[in-house]
């Protein structure tokens, strides 16, 4: 079955590509493959018998995962890509439905906010031309993230779309939480660099090293106090820290804007 017709979409065409580091490949692949995986994930969770779980949900989060997991992928052709996106909505989905029973059975009759099953509550519904502006900033995003160097990327894809505390990412990439905080600190100020110019930021005068430096220690206590539950006013926090809020802002900023590209059923388990 084949995702496009036109021959300068063919999916190994578009897999060379995106192992090339052609970020406009690897979002072309998700933007064809995203109807497929829908129906996929419809399809798994009527066999499971499963409602409260949106299938749209499922395949957003298994192209973030596939996103995040694609230097993994050793196929070129473009069956072994579609069974390769398939094990990887399989395993998200059993892992959701997993998380699912789990959090019933410790629930019970409440249901949490976190909780998989406040997916069904309603959502504000958007103009066909909201709908496309979104998309097209969810590509724009991943496009800039996947041209990161791949620790940044995995910080960034651990941190704030997993969204996952700052001492399990540090766990997980073996690093040390302000190891991790320098790498968010680099990755989301490249993001920022390449939205507003599309090149990488200037290397730094020793002045703004100290800022850096002391922008990467203030974002470092901003997770540590998220991962404690506390809401932190992102205004508050940056006039707490006059001596960096200038490099800081623009990365809450960022922080926010990934978090608004997380699926609904990306939510931690914090």
């Amino acid at each position: 079955m084949s995702l496009d017709d036109s021959p300068e979409l063919l999916v190994e065409e578009l897999i060379g590509r995106a192992r090339a580091g052609d970020p406009s490949a690897f979002t072309e692949l998700f933007r064809q493959c995203g109807p497929m995986l829908e129906k996929w994930a419809a399809r798994r969770l009527k066999d499971a018998r499963s409602s409260a779980i949106r299938p749209s949900d499922l395949a957003q989060e298994t192209a973030l995962r596939a996103f995040q997991k694609f230097s993994t992928f050793t196929g070129a052709t473009e069956a072994e890509w579609l069974s390769w996106l398939r094990a990887v909505l399989r395993n998200y989905t059993l892992q959701v439905l997993r998380d699912a029973k789990r959090a019933k059975r410790k629930n019970r009759g409440t249901v949490a906010l976190d909780c998989v099953e406040a997916m069904d509550v309603p959502s504000p519904q958007r103009s066909p031309s909201q709908a496309m502006a979104r998309e097209e900033q969810r590509t724009e995003t991943w496009a800039l993230i996947y041209e990161l160097p791949e620790d940044q990327r995995d910080a960034i894809y651990l941190c704030h779309l997993r969204e996952l505390p700052v001492a399990e990412v540090a766990r997980t990439m073996r690093r040390t939480e302000p190891a991790v905080a320098g790498l968010l600190r680099r990755g989301l100020k490249a993001l920022q660099s390449r939205m507003t110019s599309g090149k990488e930021a200037c290397p730094s005068d020793d002045a703004s090293a100290v800022s850096s430096a002391d922008a990467a220690a203030a974002l470092l206590i901003y997770l540590q106090r998220r991962d404690a539950g506390e809401r932190v006013d992102p205004q508050a926090f940056l006039a707490d820290n006059p001596s960096c809020a200038d490099e800081l802002r623009p990365m809450l900023d960022w922080i926010e804007r990934i978090r608004s590209m997380r699926p609904a059923s990306l939510s931690s388990k914090r």
